[in-house]
C-alpha cells in the first residue's frame, strides 16, 4: 500500500501546497485500495471526501434511463475524480470503477480541504485549477461525442490515451498500456460493439493500430491523425 507522503508526492494538487499545508491535510488523508470493478462511490452516493488516483486507472460512468452504463472519462494517476459534486456536496452524478487490479486513491475530507482553501489562497487555486481541469474535460468528451462518424471517435480517444498515457516504442509506434474491452471501446465513443469492432478490425488491417492483451499499439500516429481530421464513411 502507498504511504499517504508517497500519495502525496504523486497527486498535483497537494504538490502545488506549502509545507505547512501539506502538513495540516496529512492527519487527515487516507489511501485506499480499490479492486478493479470496484468503486470509490456509486451513482447518487453522498460525497463525503476528495479522491485523487494515485494508481492504476478509473472509469466514471454513468447509467443512461435506458439501463445502459456510459463511461463518461478515463481518470489517471495523479488527476481529481468528480470534485465539483464533492466541492457543492451534491449526489455523485456517475459511479467510479478502478480498471486495474492495483488501484490506489488518496482521499481527503471535504471537510478539511474547504477549511483548507478558506485559508490560503494558493490551496484555493490549485483546488480551482484541479476542478477546471475536469470541467474541460467533460465539454471535451461531448465534442468527441456529439460529431463524426465513430472511426473519427475512435481515432480521437486512441490519441486522447496515447497523449495521456503512450509510451514511445522507437521502431514499433506509442505504446498505450491501457486495457479496454470492445465493450468499453464502444462505451466511450457511443457506438455499438459490433461496429467497434468492425473499425478495430479495419484498423488492424491498415497498419494503423495493433490491439495488444496489455493495451494498444499506434503504429502510424499520422495515419490515426488523418482519420481523425477526416473520418472515412462509417456506419453509426
Amino acid at each position: 500500500m502507498t504511504s499517504v507522503d508517497d500519495a502525496f508526492a504523486r497527486v498535483p494538487f497537494v504538490r502545488a501546497l506549502g509545507p505547512a499545508e501539506r502538513d495540516r491535510l496529512a492527519p487527515y488523508a487516507r489511501v485506499k485500495a480499490v479492486g478493479a470493478g470496484e468503486g470509490c462511490w456509486s451513482e447518487g452516493q453522498s460525497p463525503e471526501d476528495f479522491a485523487f488516483v494515485v494508481r492504476g486507472r478509473i472509469k466514471l460512468v454513468k447509467t443512461t434511463e435506458s439501463g445502459r452504463e456510459a463511461i463518461l472519462e478515463l481518470c489517471n494517476a495523479g488527476e481529481l475524480l468528480c470534485g465539483s459534486a464533492v466541492f457543492c456536496y451534491v449526489p455523485h452524478c456517475c459511479t467510479s470503477l478502478a480498471m486495474d487490479r492495483a488501484t490506489e486513491v488518496l482521499l481527503l475530507p471535504r471537510r478539511d480541504v474547504l477549511e483548507l482553501i478558506e485559508r490560503s489562497p494558493a490551496a484555493a487555486r490549485a483546488l480551482m485549477r484541479e476542478l477546471t481541469d475536469r470541467g474541460l474535460g467533460m465539454c471535451r468528451r461531448v465534442e468527441e461525442l456529439s460529431g463524426g462518424q465513430v472511426e473519427q471517435r475512435i481515432a480521437l480517444l486512441l490519441l486522447k490515451l496515447a497523449d495521456k498515457s503512450g509510451v514511445l516504442r522507437p521502431g514499433e509506434g506509442i505504446q498505450i498500456p491501457v486495457r479496454l474491452s470492445r465493450q468499453d471501446l464502444a462505451d466511450l465513443c457511443a457506438t455499438t460493439v459490433e461496429t467497434a469492432i468492425r473499425v478495430m478490425s479495419r484498423l488492424e488491417k491498415d497498419g494503423v493500430v495493433h490491439s495488444r492483451s496489455t493495451g494498444f499499439l499506434v503504429a502510424s500516429r499520422d495515419r490515426l491523425e488523418e482519420i481523425a481530421r477526416a473520418p472515412r464513411g462509417c456506419a453509426r
